[in-house]
């Protein structure tokens, strides 16, 4: 994963556009936006699941492994 861009904005607060790894189901790149202080958590070392809080768990699936929230289900399938 790797900062593509920051987002500056006075009112909620700057985010960064990631880039995250490939997806090993589509072979494409992925982006999430996240929050400045979480990027710090992440550096800092902390588990994606504890620093990233904004996103979904789809979302910080795809911040760990690269899959696309989309290419997830294609795989598996929906929740029951």
């Amino acid at each position: 994963m790797k900062v593509i861009e920051k987002i500056y904005d006075a009112v909620d607060g700057d985010k960064y556009l990631m880039e995250t790894q490939a997806c090993f189901h589509c072979g494409q790149v992925g982006e999430v936006t996240i929050e400045a202080q979480e990027l710090f958590y992440l550096n800092q070392g902390w588990l994606v699941q504890l620093a990233v809080k904004s996103l979904d768990e789809d979302e910080r699936e795809q911040l760990i492994s690269g899959v696309h929230p989309n290419c997830w289900k294609d795989m598996f399938g929906e929740e029951e």
